[in-house]
C-alpha cells in the first residue's frame, strides 16, 4: 500500500516551483525528479556520510545563515606567520580530525585531536545551480563533481585512504538520518521506515548505491535551493517599493565613485538589465534573449580585490597556474548576503559595514589587485544606505526555514553527538582536553576517547559514569559518582613528535552493536596524576555520550 501511494506523496512533496527565476539548467545525464531531490535532501543532512558520523553537508552550509557557515567566526587557522590572533589568520569550517586509514588519529600541531579547519570559509550553496564556476577558485564546474569532493577531503568529511566502496557499503547498512531530529514533514514522508537501498530504488529504480547515484541525488537537491523571493524580487514585480535609504543605496551601488568602478560592474544582483538575476555576476544571467541568456562581456568571474597578499592564498592561480590569476577569487553573489557573515574567502570581515568600509578605502593589499578599485570616499550616510540595499536581498524563507530551505536538526545540534561538559584543568603542558571524534553509534568499531594536554609520562585514568555532577565537585569532577561510576587505568600519557612536549592518549573502544543499548547516556572524564604540577591531581573536561 505504501509503495502504491508513493508517487502521489512525492508529487505533493516536490519543491515549490520557481516564481521569480526560471529553474536552473539540468544536465541531460541527471534530470531531476521529486524522489531524487528528496533522496538528495536526506543525503545533504546525513552526518553518517562522514568517516566519523559527525559532519554532513549541512554542517558547513547552514540555511539559517544563507547556506554558509557561521562557525567560521571561531574556527581559525594561524596564517603564514603561524601565530593565531594576527591579521593573516584564516577563518574556515571545522570538519574532522586527521585520521589514518585504520581509524587512528594523527595529532595536529596546533589543536591535537580537535577537528581540523578548512583554509577557506564554506561558501553558500544557495543558487549554485545557476553557476558555471564553483568554489572560490572555480575548481569545480558542475554540482555533480562538487557533491562528492568533501566526502574524501581529510579535513572536511573523510579519513585518509577512504574509498567509494566504503561509503556505499556504509550507507547500505545505516538507518537514514539516525542522528538527526525534527525532520521536515516531506522528508519524514519520503523516508518512512525505509533503508537507503529502498530510497535509492525510489529515486533511481535500483537498490544499488553507487557513487554516481549519490552525487546525482545531492546535485538534484542543490538545484532546488534557489532564493528568488527577497524584497528586491518583490520590488521588481511591483509588490513592494524601496525606502528612500534603499533607493539611495541602489543609486550608489550602480554608480562609479571617486574614479572607482561601480559595485554593479562585478555584482549583478541589482542590475536592471537582469531583473531576475540570481547567479554570480559573470556567470549565467537571465535576460530576454532566452531562458538563461548569455554572459555580459564586462562581467569577469574572478578578481583580486586586495583582501590579503596573493602569497597567502593564490586563489584562481591554483587552478589555472597562471601568474595573472594570483590572488583572484570568484565574485560572490549578494543574495542573502546579510545572513552569510563573516565575509570574503578568509572570513576576514565580520559585518557588511566592514565590507563596505574595505571597499571604501580601496582594499588592503594592492599586489595584482583588480583595476579601478580606488578609495570611494563614501559618507557614513552613504555606507549605511548601501547596507540597507543589500538587506533587501534576503529571502525570508531561509530565515524561517520554510521550503525549499526546510531542514532537520543535526545530531551535532541536538546532543546526539558527543558534547563536552565543563572545561579541563591546566597542566605544565597545557589544558587537559578530552574528545570523542567518532559519534557514539552502536557498532562503531573505531570509536575512541582521546586526551591531550597532559605532561608526557603522567599517569592517566579514564572515568565513566551514568550521570553528570549536579553540584560543584572537588578536582573539577564532572561526574556524579553514582553507583554506575567506574575508573580504568590507561597508563602513561605518550608524547608525539608532531606535538612535542604534550602528552596524549587515544583509547580505542569499539561499541557493541546491541540495539538494547540505544539511548543509554554515559559520561566520561580523564583523571591525570602530574608530578610536575603544584596540584598533581587534575581532570579534563567531561564528555556526554548518548549511544545511538
Amino acid at each position: 500500500m505504501l509503495r502504491a501511494i508513493a508517487p502521489i506523496v512525492l508529487s505533493a512533496a516536490a519543491v515549490v516551483a520557481q516564481t521569480n527565476f526560471p529553474p536552473p539548467p539540468q544536465p541531460a545525464s541527471n534530470p531531476s525528479t521529486p524522489a531524487k531531490e528528496l533522496l538528495g535532501m536526506a543525503l545533504f543532512f546525513e552526518e553518517q556520510l562522514s568517516s566519523t558520523n559527525t559532519v554532513a553537508c549541512a554542517t558547513c552550509h547552514d540555511f539559517a545563515h544563507g547556506g554558509a557557515d557561521p562557525r567560521t567566526n571561531a574556527a581559525i587557522n594561524a596564517g603564514a606567520d603561524q601565530i593565531r590572533g594576527t591579521a593573516d589568520d584564516q577563518r574556515g569550517s571545522p570538519g574532522i580530525p586527521l585520521i589514518w586509514g585504520n581509524g587512528e588519529l594523527l595529532p595536529h600541531p596546533a589543536h591535537v585531536f580537535k577537528p581540523n579547519v578548512t583554509t577557506r570559509r564554506a561558501p553558500t550553496v544557495v543558487n549554485t545551480g545557476y553557476h558555471k564556476s564553483l568554489m572560490y577558485d572555480g575548481s569545480k564546474t558542475n554540482l555533480e563533481d562538487l557533491a562528492g569532493a568533501p566526502l574524501f577531503n581529510p579535513v572536511e568529511m573523510g579519513r585518509s585512504g577512504r574509498t567509494w566502496s566504503e561509503i556505499t557499503s556504509k550507507l547500505s547498512s545505516v538507518r537514514p538520518l539516525a542522528l538527526a531530529s525534527n525532520l521536515p514533514q516531506r522528508l519524514q514522508t519520503f523516508l518512512g521506515s525505509n533503508n537507503y537501498p529502498a530510497l535509492f530504488q525510489q529515486a533511481f529504480g535500483t537498490t544499488q548505491i553507487s557513487s554516481t547515484n549519490i552525487t546525482q541525488a545531492l546535485a538534484a537537491y542543490m538545484r532546488t535551493l534557489n532564493s528568488d523571493q527577497s524584497k528586491w524580487d518583490r520590488v521588481q514585480n511591483g509588490q513592494a517599493t524601496l525606502t528612500a535609504q534603499e533607493q539611495l543605496g541602489l543609486t550608489l551601488f550602480n554608480a562609479p565613485a571617486n574614479g572607482a568602478t561601480s559595485c554593479n560592474t562585478c555584482h549583478g544582483d541589482f542590475d536592471a538589465r537582469t531583473l531576475t538575476e540570481g547567479p554570480v555576476a559573470g556567470q549565467m544571467t537571465m535576460t530576454t534573449s532566452g531562458p538563461y541568456g548569455s554572459f555580459f562581456p564586462t562581467r569577469l568571474e574572478f578578481h583580486n580585490v586586495g583582501v590579503r597578499p596573493p602569497s597567502e592564498d593564490v586563489g584562481r592561480a591554483g587552478v589555472t597556474l597562471t601568474a595573472a590569476d594570483q590572488g583572484k577569487f570568484r565574485v560572490a553573489s549578494l543574495r542573502n548576503v546579510a545572513l552569510t557573515a563573516p565575509y570574503f574567502h578568509n572570513g576576514g570581515m565580520a559585518t557588511l559595514g566592514d565590507v563596505i568600509e574595505f571597499y571604501n578605502r580601496g582594499g588592503d593589499f594592492h599586489v595584482n589587485q583588480a583595476a579601478n578599485l580606488f578609495p570611494r570616499n563614501y559618507t557614513s550616510v552613504e555606507k549605511d544606505a548601501i547596507v540597507a540595499l543589500l538587506n533587501t536581498l534576503t529571502d525570508p524563507r531561509l530565515v524561517a526555514g520554510t521550503q525549499p530551505f526546510d531542514r532537520p536538526t543535526l545530531g551535532s545540534q541536538n546532543g546526539n553527538i558527543v558534547t563536552p561538559v565543563g572545561t579541563g584543568q591546566t597542566t605544565s603542558a597545557g589544558e587537559l582536553v578530552a574528545t570523542a571524534p567518532y559519534a557514539p553509534v552502536l557498532g562503531e568499531q573505531l570509536f575512541r576517547i582521546t586526551l591531550s594536554g597532559a605532561a608526557p609520562g603522567s599517569l592517566t585514568w579514564l572515568m565513566w559514569d551514568t550521570a553528570a555532577a549536579s553540584t560543584t565537585m572537588p578536582y573539577n569532577l564532572q561526574l556524579a559518582l553514582s553507583p554506575g561510576f567506574q575508573i580504568f587505568g590507561m597508563g602513561l600519557a605518550q608524547t608525539n613528535w608532531i606535538v612535542p612536549g604534550v602528552g596524549m592518549q587515544q583509547i580505542p573502544m569499539p561499541l557493541p552493536n546491541q540495539p538494547a543499548l540505544a539511548g543509554a547516556e554515559l559520561y566520561a572524564q580523564w583523571l591525570v596524576f602530574d608530578v610536575t604540577s603544584a596540584n598533581p591531581i587534575l581532570t579534563s573536561n567531561g564528555l556526554r555520550l548518548e549511544l545511538q
